[in-house]
């Protein structure tokens, strides 16, 4: 059980991490999420959720954003706080 609750850290740290990631690179494009909403095709209120770190993301679903942001999936997975 032990082994489980690590795990659910980790996917809610990764969450986090991709949440804040895509934040940061909508804001820098200058979007709100009705533009993202537009350029992925994925639903406004999904979005939310995603940014707020409350979704269980596909990987379709962030190779979208990814593609709309215009940067590699990888980008968003990067903890900027451990590189600083």
């Amino acid at each position: 059980m032990h082994e489980t609750s690590e795990l659910m850290k980790s996917a809610t740290k990764s969450r986090k991490i991709f949440a804040s990631q895509v934040k940061k690179h909508r804001q820098a494009k200058g979007w709100r999420l009705e533009d993202l909403h537009q350029a992925s095709g994925l639903s406004y209120n999904y979005l939310s959720t995603v940014e707020n770190g409350r979704a269980n993301i596909s990987l379709d679903n962030a190779d979208a954003i990814a593609k709309a942001l215009g940067v590699p999936l990888a980008v968003l997975l990067i903890d900027q706080q451990q590189e600083e």
